[in-house]
């Protein structure tokens, strides 16, 4: 008899960023009251009057005021920064970076520009640049924890760790109830292998935020990485608890009873995962993997068929249907599916292949 093998996909969970728009988080544009003193009082109007209709979401109409008051004082530099602000909304990003630029090298005190800046290189997936321009936001003031948490996104998404865990440590210390913060840190930590800090800092997450899922799975994938599976087990309950509709909460609650050996809790898990999410693959392929070990062969087998049925070049879900065929005498059958899944990159596949009867067949 063959040894069962067993894939699992377990989510590790990075938190996703929140585009932040520079002129919703600062609430309102600059007013005339606010502006340069020797700007002239026509030009001050048509700001103004640039500022009413931006606030009333007339981006058009805003533009053509600010315009007007930039033709009246080319030096006016806040309305080149809500003139492009305007153009951000209108989705128009070109006219929006060079008026940002244009405010930005009138007067770097403009934090924001820099940050809206930063924000449309992302969207280019131009890392550096975005960087860059986060750095220059910060270097305006360093007193916006949102800058230092989506400069340390992008360094944790370019793997410098250390640096990641340098800016949400800014964040964190700027906002102390910032649940992400500490989740992303906290992930920081887990890829630097320091696994109490980890801990530490998705427990943190969850207490600023008890409905943020993320953070209870994060929390738990620690755990399990440290074969604390009860710890791990307790940490999806709180992920499930807080969304009960989570397929990847309940597959990595699934994935810690499978490891602890409770096999009908994994499958019980399993079931509930792929009925929230019938089209989650995975779901399916460990629910595969757990009646193996339950040695019911022929409901592994269904749950390999419903897998590859949804990801017909899922290589781990034909590898198990071909261990559960030939555990069912089904051996041209296995034959067939660790074929297929040594085709699609499963190395274990090609073993199974060459060491069984499917040479004979």
């Amino acid at each position: 008899m063959q040894k069962t093998s067993l894939f699992i996909f377990l989510i590790w969970f990075i938190g996703s960023t929140h585009w932040l728009s520079a002129q919703t988080d600062n609430a309102s544009l600059e007013d005339s009251s606010s502006t340069e003193s020797q700007i002239s009082i026509e030009a001050q109007e048509k700001f103004n009057d640039g500022v009413t209709a931006f606030e009333e979401k007339n981006y058009s109409a805003a533009v053509n005021h600010f315009t007007e008051a930039i033709n009246l004082a080319p030096e006016f530099a806040k309305a080149y920064l809500n003139r492009g602000f305007a153009y951000v909304e209108l989705k128009k990003s070109d006219e929006a970076k060079k008026d940002l630029f244009k405010a930005a090298e009138m007067d770097n005190s403009f934090h924001q520009a820099y940050f809206e800046l930063a924000i449309m290189a992302e969207i280019d997936e131009n890392q550096d640049e975005a960087i860059l321009f986060y750095s220059k936001a910060i270097e305006s003031t360093q007193k916006e924890y949102k800058y230092y948490y989506q400069r340390g996104l992008i360094y944790f998404a370019k793997e410098e760790y250390e640096k990641a865990k340098a800016d949400f440590t800014s964040a964190v210390n700027l906002k102390k109830d910032f649940s992400h913060g500490y989740n992303e840190r906290g992930s920081a930590n887990r890829e630097l292998k320091d696994y109490e800090n980890a801990i530490k800092d998705y427990q943190l997450a969850t207490l600023h935020d008890p409905s943020l899922v993320i953070a209870f799975n994060n929390l738990g994938s620690v755990y399990r990485k440290k074969g604390e599976f009860d710890n791990a087990i307790r940490a999806f309950d709180s992920a499930v608890k807080a969304d009960p509709k989570s397929h990847l909460a309940l597959n990595n609650r699934g994935y810690a009873k499978f490891e602890k050996g409770d096999f009908n809790g994994a499958i019980a898990d399993f079931k509930q995962c792929v009925q929230v999410n019938p089209n989650y693959a995975y779901g399916f392929n460990n629910l595969a993997a757990a009646y193996i070990k339950l040695e019911q062969f022929k409901e592994a087998v269904d749950a390999c068929n419903s897998a590859v049925k949804i990801d017909s070049n899922y290589g781990y879900a034909f590898y198990n249907r071909g261990i559960a065929q030939e555990m069912l005498r089904k051996v041209p059958e296995a034959c067939e599916d660790w074929l297929r899944a040594a085709e699609l990159g499963v190395a274990a596949a090609q073993t199974y292949y060459k060491n069984s009867d499917c040479n004979n067949q």
